[in-house]
């Protein structure tokens, strides 16, 4: 038996806790029936089997017609069959009817909605589809054949549970085998597709996409609520109702390893909210890293399931719970390499915290609102954190022994504590930077975001880790050690996006995974703009090109996904997120630029209405759109179709001539708009340069595919026209002085 050792919660106990579980006649019947699932279907197993013909299916927004061939029915739970095998003659069609998901679609398959025909499906069901069969068909019973089993393999591979699933698919399939309802769980694979209905996610239905045969997992694509809800319209994307929310968690930790960042025993209690109208079965996730030892409902042990490597755990309540109840789950666990150290549920909402890390003497943390207490355990000492503050994100951050704190007031008054390690020195470390240089940097950029946002959010100390690491109120993981490239922004720039999660950061508030791109792309261009106003508009501008050219690649190689898309976004590609969020705010700066002033009042008290608003509530990416047109002072619809729910850029082809007349001066210009809608428009600013030197700046409208309008009048000689100055709107130009 392992021992485990733990204060649970405020009271000091000792306790021994391995796997324990309910285990139920339920469970153990559970088990069994999860297994049957995954039995091997190459050994001939009993199955029913009728010649179909004419057989149409639907699946909320998917049509599957079977014209006519086999249909094997398979793997029988409960007295009804969960697995189906199909050869012969069929027809898919998926309407999507979201603009959103329809691109996304079309990224992972090249084609905004399904019309396939297909000679085989395989298929995995606890609805009403055997039922529906049998109302037309007569079955026999018979086996499966080998020649037949081959065709559907590929179908069989994607189902099995894998780590790359957020999902265990098995689990999702048996917690809706329990009810067999019409509107039961629902997935089938033909040709590169695999498309699913599951009432127990919270966006229940999905379209994925194998892109080459022989990939090892498929690629999602669309993503969608159930067609009764009838929620298309990409600005309602966000309604999504989770099964769950967390109002409460509290976490005792003992800490130990060389780093401090092993977890060698480790308890949390997180209290959940039922939103569901019932619920037995409650998804939960813990890192995979993190192997679960036992978990309690209400202070007795429960049942829960959970596969060696995946961070997905089902827990099965003995009894059905009710919209607007709520349960106290409490989970031990232990292990290493982990982010994050806390188990969580779909729905990230922000929830009131407190942790416990018991560690031995000698080890530092840090963490918001910290206080040390004394530990229970012998040789130990006790830090405890209670913010104040409702967490969506909570982080600790181990830090090295022999540390010095060095307090540095800022040019506008505020105490920096830069903590220093006497293992962090120019002697061992060729890309050290020298400290004169290190704390001013920081210096700059903390005061240049509080200089507009005001004080950070609930700071208890403002602290500068050496090392990297996390970024947490009151702690800014800055590395100094760093190698720096002439011409970058360097460590000005790491600076400034660490500084500005004190205020866009863990404290944030988004409503679904459709607004996390907010939390990565806002630092990162408020840590460019520090960079414009405070090192170098060029090098401003060179960051934000080499961001513009990792876009062109990602375009190029066919995985740009649009914003919107949520999550799928960063699994699409790891940088995009933050590239198209950066871009995106760089846009709604310049649209709400005054250039002939170089005023950017609009833009910043935008971003200090929009601190206000994500630290009050959950936003939702129609807050956000709301937000910046009461900024802009005009509807935004159209531009947030073209950047932010859609894919691909805008291609310019600008030509345009110089005319003198009797008043002045003229510049006739045609536009010519490639890979746009046909009602694609974009403000956009010119900049004529006159031979004098001087500058006039134009706002003009491009609308749709061609364009022709005209400059001027101007009073002194232009000598040449400068197309999307500031780079203010993202696009291929090429412009030609005829």
């Amino acid at each position: 038996m392992r021992a485990k050792s733990v204060a649970v919660l405020t009271l000091c106990l000792l306790m021994f806790c391995v796997s324990i579980q309910a285990q139920t006649e339920f469970f153990e019947s559970f088990k069994d029936n999860y297994g049957q699932l995954g039995s091997e279907l190459a050994s001939k197993p009993p199955a029913e089997l009728a010649e179909i013909s004419d057989f149409v299916y639907e699946k909320d927004v998917a049509t599957f017609t079977f014209k006519q061939g086999k249909m094997y029915l398979l793997r029988h739970l409960e007295g009804r069959p969960t697995t189906a095998i199909f050869l012969g003659e069929g027809h898919a069609t998926i309407k999507v009817p979201s603009h959103t998901e329809q691109q996304a679609l079309e990224h992972s398959s090249g084609a905004c909605e399904v019309d396939q025909d297909f000679e085989m499906a395989f298929l995995n069901f606890s609805d009403d589809f055997d039922l529906r069969l049998k109302e037309k068909f007569k079955f026999e019973q018979t086996e499966l054949s080998w020649r037949d089993f081959n065709k559907s393999q590929q179908g069989e591979f994607f189902f099995k549970p894998v780590v790359m699933h957020e999902y265990d698919n098995y689990f999702q399939l048996m917690r809706s085998l329990y009810e067999r309802a019409e509107d039961g769980y629902f997935w089938i694979d033909f040709n590169r597709y695999c498309y699913s209905f599951d009432p127990n996610r919270p966006e229940e239905v999905s379209v994925a996409y194998e892109h080459e045969g022989g990939d090892t997992y498929v690629t999602p694509g669309a993503s969608m609520q159930r067609q009764e809800k009838g929620v298309y319209d990409d600005l309602r994307m966000s309604d999504i109702e989770y099964p769950t929310s967390i109002i409460e968690r509290n976490a005792v930790l003992a800490m130990a390893g060389l780093d401090g960042k092993v977890i060698d025993d480790g308890l949390a209690e997180i209290k959940l909210q039922i939103n569901r109208d019932s619920l037995r079965f409650v998804s939960v996730w813990l890192h995979h890293n993190l192997k679960v030892d036992s978990i309690y409902l209400d202070g007795a042990p429960v049942d829960y399931w959970r596969r060696g490597d995946f961070a997905f755990t089902g827990v099965i309540m003995p009894s059905y719970k009710y919209k607007g109840d709520t349960i106290s789950l409490t989970m031990w666990y232990h292990g290493k390499d982990y982010h994050p150290a806390f188990p969580f549920v779909s729905n990230a909402a922000p929830a009131p915290f407190t942790v416990t890390l018991d560690v031995p003497k000698g080890y530092n943390y840090m963490m918001p609102s910290m206080r040390q207490e004394e530990s229970p355990l012998s040789g130990h000492v006790r830090y405890v954190s209670s913010p104040a503050e409702p967490y969506r994100l909570f982080q600790f951050q181990p830090c090295a022994s022999g540390i010095d704190t060095i307090p540095v007031v800022s040019n506008i008054g505020i105490t920096l504590n830069f903590l220093k390690s006497s293992h962090i020195n120019k002697r061992t470390n060729n890309c050290f930077i020298p400290d004169e240089i290190y704390r001013d940097a920081t210096i700059r950029a903390f005061d240049f975001m509080t200089g507009r946002f005001g004080p950070p959010q609930s700071v208890f100390a403002e602290y500068v880790y050496p090392e990297g690491g996390v970024a947490m109120p009151g702690l800014m993981g800055i590395p100094q050690v760093q190698c720096l490239t002439d011409g970058t922004g360097g460590l000005p720039m790491s600076a400034g996006n660490m500084a500005a999660r004190q205020w866009f950061g863990p404290l944030m508030q988004v409503r679904t995974d459709r607004e996390y791109w907010l939390m990565d792309a806002l630092p990162d261009y408020l840590s460019l703009m520090h960079l414009w106003y405070d090192v170098s508009p060029g090098i401003f501008f060179g960051e934000l090109l080499n961001r513009r050219d990792q876009l062109y690649t990602t375009i190029e190689n066919d995985e740009d996904l649009p914003l919107a898309a949520g999550k799928r976004v960063a699994a699409s590609d790891p940088v995009l997120p933050v590239v198209k969020g950066t871009w995106l705010m760089h846009m709604l700066r310049f649209l709400m630029y005054e250039p002939e002033t170089q005023s950017d009042r609009a833009f910043l008290t935008f971003l200090i209405d929009l601190k206000a608003k994500v630290h009050a509530s959950p936003i939702t990416n129609a807050d956000f759109i709301a937000l910046c047109e009461k900024h802009y002072g005009q509807p935004l619809d159209w531009f947030f179709k073209s950047y932010f729910y859609s894919r691909n850029i805008p291609e310019f082809e600008v030509h345009y001539r110089i005319e003198q007349r009797d008043d002045g001066y003229y510049l006739p210009v045609t536009v010519e708009t490639r890979k746009v809608a046909e009602d694609f428009k974009m403000p956009v600013i010119f900049r004529v340069q006159s031979e004098a030197g001087g500058s006039t700046y134009f706002r003009q409208t491009v609308e749709g595919t061609q364009q022709s309008f005209e400059l001027g009048p101007l009073t002194e000689a232009p000598k040449e026209l400068v197309f999307n100055e500031f780079a203010g709107v993202l696009s291929k130009d090429k412009v030609k002085k005829d």
